[in-house]
């Protein structure tokens, strides 16, 4: 057996973290936010346990990171128990993640109806029966949990995540919303904290974070000692780094420029290209290209040539050109 971690990732202070978001957080976003800070921790996309289980190449790749990203931290999501034990275990052999965390907390209808993601939390003794024997097989790698504040009421987190911490999980985050909240739904951050004091273990929050004074706000709540960053990242990279040097009480960088925007733009869009064709690999980032350039009264009209754009020639150059625009354009940014 491997010894297991010395450092765990959720001991970090200040401990922020890239939220595990589908179509988003894949390798290459999250070498994007890598190469912009070496301080936070960051989590792949949800992972299909049955898909790692039966070798698909597609779910395998899905998992894949580079030394560069430790601390890394997988999420599977499934709802069979079997599955799940057998994908921690050859995750825990073949890749070696810093954690491994079981997803209780993607609303999406499809995904709860067969009792993963948030569907997990209406049964809790079968929750705690899964983290039990995914810490059986992670041969010492932490496991943890992310999910809700419940379904129905915002109380039903604590007898969830206890089952889970009796099980051996390690850490949790809570979403600070219920299944039913549509994402513009403000987050009860106040329900949030109430939960996780009721925790014997550390909690990371998650939800509304939208700028470094948000990030400094959710972990001054009592029982939060983390914050989990999700939308507020997609297109913004930057608000992960700032977030951590607000935290840390170090200088925090200005807000990027727009050649600096439009830069890692391009960057995000050429390892696209590079890692899934070119095709696939523009088609694919064009929502995540319209938050790099946001903010800008000049945004719409270069938006709209880059949803046109199928190449990445004319994409790149739409980039450019919106790189080279003036600051003097900008509005107030908003994410």
């Amino acid at each position: 057996m491997t010894n297991p971690v010395e450092h765990k990732w959720y001991e970090r202070i200040p401990l922020v973290a890239l939220a595990p978001m589908e179509a988003v957080t894949d390798l290459t976003f999250r070498s994007i936010v890598r190469n912009l800070t070496p301080d936070v921790v960051l989590y792949t996309e949800f992972v299909s346990a049955s898909g790692l289980v039966v070798d698909a190449e597609a779910v395998w790749k899905m998992a894949e990171f580079t030394e560069e990203q430790r601390p890394i931290v997988i999420q599977l999501y499934d709802n069979d128990i079997d599955k799940l034990a057998e994908a921690t275990a050859l995750i825990a052999k073949n890749l070696r993640p810093d954690g491994i965390d079981l997803n209780m907390g993607c609303p999406v209808k499809k995904v709860v109806k067969r009792g993963a993601g948030c569907g997990m939390m209406a049964t809790p003794e079968y929750a705690a029966e899964i983290i039990a024997r995914m810490v059986e097989n992670a041969d010492g790698i932490p496991v943890s949990f992310k999910t809700r504040l419940g379904i129905r009421k915002k109380d039903e987190v604590v007898t969830v995540a206890q089952g889970c911490i009796d099980a051996g999980a390690e850490q949790a985050t809570i979403h600070a919303r219920l299944k039913a909240d549509r994402p513009r739904a403000a987050a009860d951050w106040e329900a949030m904290s109430v939960a996780a004091q009721q925790l014997t273990l550390p909690v990371m929050g998650n939800g509304d974070v939208w700028s470094e004074e948000d990030a400094v706000r959710m972990v001054s709540y009592p029982g939060i000692n983390g914050v989990m960053i999700a939308r507020g990242a997609i297109g913004n990279p930057w608000l992960l780094k700032r977030s951590w040097q607000k935290l840390a009480g170090v200088e925090v960088d200005p807000m990027p420029s727009r050649e600096e925007r439009g830069r890692v733009a391009l960057e995000h869009l050429r390892l696209n290209v590079e890692r899934k064709g070119e095709r696939r690999g523009v088609l694919e980032l064009r929502g995540i290209v319209r938050n790099y350039i946001k903010g800008y009264r000049d945004t719409r009209r270069i938006w709209m040539k880059i949803i046109e754009s199928e190449t990445y020639t004319d994409t790149a150059k739409l980039l450019e050109q919106f790189a080279k625009g003036s600051d003097e354009l900008a509005r107030e940014f908003v994410q």
